[in-house]
């Protein structure tokens, strides 16, 4: 549906005002009303002429750090155009004072990731760089889904190893022992170097002087690999582990060291969106109209604002709200991650984002149904909340669970997405006693 105008809004919002209990019907078993009391049945109505805005517009205040799981990779959406994932972390000394013989040769070097069960895309193989930190990751900071933090130019990957083969079903086996699925980036033999020797010993004496030496690496699969892997930092497996050789003997020990990644470390995900070439080209600069579509993305990407200018009608007539449904259809495709749940939010007077009381209450729902392809919210205590003036009445935000963590999407019909179904439209459906 095209643009309305100021002044057909303007008569629309009259005309749905006049209309919205003309279309108030008595509700029947298959309406959901079911929920009523068998004596306020004959006494209850039913609606859903409610007038419903909706854009979609970017969701900027995603913080991903000291968050357990990684992602790496990226991912190419015909609608949503491409994603970006990058993940920096520290890693610590896992003792003190380590003390490596003068006369000692490494092996190798490698970067060992717990593979995590869920991923995106089709993983085969993937070309990575890891790149040491030029600033400080500051564990008490937050950062936001889109902090770029300054990383030095030497990439660590050891020459000619930069692709490395995705299998998250077989264990790994190491030193010869069989340990969970990881991903094993050998590293350039350098860095043992710089990590075991370092100029001034005494930084491998504190964390925080060894941190101060070795700020930490970002990690990223470069090129267009349409896959996102999730990666467990906190995994023991995950780690920088040095394999050197004690030449001070007369028979060479095998020995090696570990870096670990912990909950003591900073460490946070990036994500970069880019919709050129898609209908959301111009979101970063101004909200997306969303009477036919509207889109929700996780990694600090997009949500939907729903407003319902018509809603407050209801308070004419000291009304009861016995139920309300915010209902919303999505389409599906398999090549692409659908949220398991999504949240509303509503604005309070100081524009902070705030859990409607029908979470607080855990009766909201949010849940995808697979069989029917849409998101059901139970709002009927913020509605009443409306209707008695506890809550002020704003625009509702519609947004993803897991985002920190995750790549998925929700493709939303809007409330003009089929005018001849509207069961396959964004409705809500409102059911009061009077």
């Amino acid at each position: 549906m095209k643009k309305k105008s100021g002044i057909t809004h303007f008569f629309l919002s009259l005309f749905l005002g006049g209309i919205v209990f003309i279309g108030c019907k008595k509700p029947g078993v298959t309406d959901g009303a079911q929920f009523l009391p068998e004596e306020d049945f004959l006494n209850a109505f039913q609606t859903d002429t409610f007038q419903i805005n909706v854009h979609t517009t970017v969701e900027d205040e995603v913080y991903t750090d000291e968050l357990s799981l990684a992602v790496v990779g990226y991912q190419a959406d015909p609608i949503l155009g491409e994603t970006v994932c990058k993940t920096y972390t520290q890693f610590r000394l896992s003792a003190l004072t380590p003390e490596f013989p003068e006369q000692m040769e490494i092996d190798s070097v490698v970067m060992s990731l717990a593979f995590n069960a869920a991923y995106y895309g089709t993983p085969m193989r993937q070309r990575f760089s890891v790149h040491p930190l030029a600033e400080d990751l500051v564990k008490d900071s937050t950062y936001n889904a889109q902090r770029v933090v300054a990383i030095q130019p030497t990439d660590l990957v050891k020459d000619g190893q930069e692709w490395v083969k995705i299998d998250t079903k077989n264990p790994a086996v190491v030193g010869g022992d069989t340990t969970v699925p990881q991903l094993r980036i050998p590293l350039d033999l350098e860095l043992g170097q710089y990590l075991t020797h370092p100029s001034d010993p005494s930084v491998l004496d504190s964390q925080t002087a060894f941190l101060d030496y070795f700020k930490g690496v970002c990690i990223e699969s470069r090129g267009r690999y349409d896959a996102v892997m999730r990666y467990d930092l906190i995994d023991p497996t995950t780690k920088i582990t040095i394999y050197y050789r004690d030449l001070s003997g007369s028979t060479p020990d095998t020995l090696l060291y570990d870096f670990v990644v912990n909950t003591d470390c900073a460490r946070y995900n990036y994500f970069e969106h880019r919709y050129q070439n898609t209908a959301l080209a111009n979101v970063k600069e101004a909200p997306v109209d969303g009477d036919e579509y509207f889109y929700i993305q996780s990694g600090g990407g997009l949500k939907a604002i729903i407003d319902l200018p018509t809603l407050m009608n209801l308070k004419e007539g000291n009304k009861v709200i016995n139920k309300a449904e915010l209902i919303v259809p999505v389409d599906f495709d398999a090549a692409y991650t659908q949220f398991e749940v999504l949240y509303l939010r509503y604005e309070n007077e100081e524009g902070e984002l705030k859990i409607l009381p029908d979470e607080v209450s855990q009766s909201i729902s949010g849940n995808y149904n697979s069989s029917s392809r849409r998101y059901k919210f139970n709002i009927t205590r913020y509605v009443q909340s409306l209707m008695t003036g506890e809550i002020d009445s704003s625009p509702l935000h519609l947004i993803g669970g897991t985002s920190g963590v995750s790549v998925k999407r929700a493709v939303a019909h809007g409330p003009d997405f089929n005018p001849a179904n509207p069961s396959e439209n964004t409705r809500l459906i409102v059911t009061f006693a009077e």
